[in-house]
This record gives structure tokens, sequence and C-alpha cells, in this order.
């Protein structure tokens, strides 16, 4: 499995089998095989998130696959399109093909703030990509509402982390020092325009689910500003965990 971040929340996961897209709204793709498969899968429709230019993937690879949250209204304009909307909280599985790719389920959870987030399992890996589900703890909001935020935000993630538990029993043993380890790759909000609130997000998601991979997102490109967070007590012990690496290969 590789890694290959593309922007902000935009990421691209090359299986042996297949291609999974997220949030792909600006940049260039890198040059990968036209007649794999690709699953593009877009958490909302906010504009940091979702771009029409998706719609153009089809004239450029052979098969595609949409999984796209339901408040993306374009898609009613694609009749063409092979296209599967999702709901938050709600499970999918999609049938392998027969010509050679391997079945994705995908599990949902309900962002903090629009759409999804998703959780997939296929050719063995465990995978998350958070959108906007994130701990939206803002210095000028209600100090309720920042509450609130993150006690749903860690709902969601415990919800998750349930349903991995009572699939996957075995989980648990890759965790270090007691600490959780559900998933192989993650893709998890560092949001800078949260000040010192950022890591909120990263630090509940290690504690619940954790990753042998973490991958920081939602940042603009200001990689030098979040990687500072690193220092911050409630995350600097994953520090070895989390990759900032443009493109990144997981055994």
């Amino acid at each position: 499995m590789k890694i290959t971040h593309i922007y902000h929340s935009g990421f691209m996961v090359t299986m042996e089998n297949s291609i999974l897209l997220f949030d792909w709204y600006k940049r260039s793709l890198p040059e990968i095989p036209t007649d794999q498969k690709l699953y593009v899968f877009c958490s909302h429709a906010h504009e940091d998130h979702y771009s029409p230019q998706i719609w153009d993937l089809q004239k450029t690879f052979k098969d595609v696959t949409y999984i796209l949250d339901e408040g993306i209204a374009d898609a009613a304009e694609h009749p063409e399109a092979d296209v599967i909307i999702v709901r938050p909280r709600q499970t999918y599985t999609i049938p392998a093909d027969a010509s050679g790719p391997a079945s994705l389920k995908v599990i949902t959870l309900e962002s903090t703030d629009m759409g999804v987030a998703f959780y997939i399992e296929t050719e063995g890996k465990r995978i998350y990509h958070a959108g906007d589900l994130n701990v939206w703890f803002w210095n000028d909001e209600p100090m309720e509402d920042n509450i609130a935020s993150e006690k749903k935000c860690r709902e969601e993630m415990q919800y998750l982390a349930d349903r991995i538990r009572e699939d996957h029993p075995e989980a648990d043993r890759a965790g270090q020092n007691g600490l959780p380890q559900l998933l192989d790759a993650a893709l998890v909000p560092l949001d800078y325009r949260l000040e010192e609130h950022a890591p909120r997000c990263m630090a509940s998601f290690m504690e619940i689910l954790g990753a042998k991979y973490v991958f920081p997102m939602h940042y603009w490109g200001k990689e030098a500003q979040v990687r500072e967070y690193l220092k911050d007590e409630r995350i600097k012990n994953y520090e070895d965990r989390i990759y900032f690496d443009l493109e990144k290969e997981i055994p």
C-alpha cells in the first residue's frame, strides 16, 4: 500500500488491485495506471473537499466508482457514472469485480461539521479518512459548542473502534504501551486555524483508535507551521507514527 498526499485533505491510496482517492479538489494527480480500478471518495460538498473535476476521471480511467456523501448534489447530473451515495453511521459492502479488484467494506461516521468520515477495509488493510470529523474548538466560539464538538468527535471514533473490535478481535494485539492501534493508516485533521486546540482531534484519535501510520491533513500546505504541534504534550509521544511524507510506502 502506498499513501500519496496530494494537497490539504486530498489523498490517494494505491493498493495492489485498486486505487482509493479521497477528497481531491486541487493539484494534479500523480501518474497512475488508468486501467486500474479507481474508487473516488468525497466526504462532503465543501469546496476544499469536493470539485466537479472528479467527474472528468471517467474520461481517463477505465473503471471508476464514486462513493459520495449524500450532500454532493452534482451526482444527480451524472447518470452515466457508477455512484454510491452514503449517509452517516452506515455500512456498505462493494463486491469484488470479476476482473480482479478486491471488495471494499465501507463504514461511515457522522461529521462534526458536514458530511461523513470514511473507514475502509480492503485487501487486508484498514484505512480511515476523517473528512471534516474534527474537534472544532474555536477560541471565538461559545465554550458549550466547543465541548459538544469534542464530545461528538470522540463518540464517533468510539463507535468505529467498537465496530472494528467486533469484526477483528485480534486488532488490539497491535497496540503499543497500552494504547490501541486498530488501523493500518489514518488521515486525521491537524488544522492550524484552531491554534492551541489543533491537536485535540489527533490526541483523541490516538487514544481511541490509533494507527500504525497517521498522516495529518486539512492544513492547506502549512506543513512547517503544523509540524510544531508535534512538540505538544498531547501528541508528542506519537511522533514516531505521524508522517508528513508526500509519498509513503506501507508494508
